[in-house]
């Protein structure tokens, strides 16, 4: 089995609120690696939402290519799961077919490049916002609203079809204080 047990993923979740995470450190490798930025759960960590997760989701503009940087650095194919793991840890490749397009823009937080904070609000709003057993794509932009300070404004960033949602979530966090 190449995947760790629940209890070990457990443990690299965790390791995010250590003052040097293990998950984080493994990231940063992924990203050098794979020249690729990092979406999901570590960037909604970077950008201010300390939360665990315990995978990592890598955006595959050219997934093949991502895939060979991946099986350089010691990744292994996981076909039962669809993943690659490494040191334990599932690593997901992302695609413009998931996200409805690349990132504009990706930003290097803590020496892990990301993608900048409108492009994982509109990644997140996209597959939260379609699918309910995404529901934690949503509680992220929840949180994201809250810790970035985000109102109105910062729907101006987002697609026309996303701007809607993300003002009601905006409307919802500001009734909620």
């Amino acid at each position: 089995m190449l995947r760790a047990s629940g209890k070990e993923l457990g443990r690299w979740a965790m390791s995010l609120f250590s003052d040097d995470p293990e998950l984080l450190k493994l990231a940063r490798r992924v990203s050098a690696a794979t020249g690729a930025p990092i979406v999901g759960g570590i960037a909604v960590f970077l950008h201010g939402y300390r939360r665990t997760t315990e995978d990592i989701d890598v955006f595959a503009g050219d997934a093949p290519e991502v895939a060979d940087a991946l099986e350089r650095l010691g990744a292994r194919w996981d076909d039962s799961q669809r993943e690659f793991v490494l040191e334990g840890v599932p690593i997901h490749l992302v695609t413009a077919a998931d996200t409805g397009g690349p990132p504009r823009e990706t930003i290097e937080i803590d020496e892990v490049r990301v993608v900048g904070l409108a492009d994982l609000i509109r990644f997140k709003l996209r597959s939260g916002l379609r699918r309910p057993e995404r529901a934690q794509d949503v509680a992220d932009v929840i949180a994201l609203i809250r810790t970035a300070r985000l109102d109105k404004r910062f729907a101006a960033r987002l697609p026309a079809p996303l701007r809607a949602g993300f003002k009601k979530l905006v409307d919802a966090v500001r009734k909620s204080r």
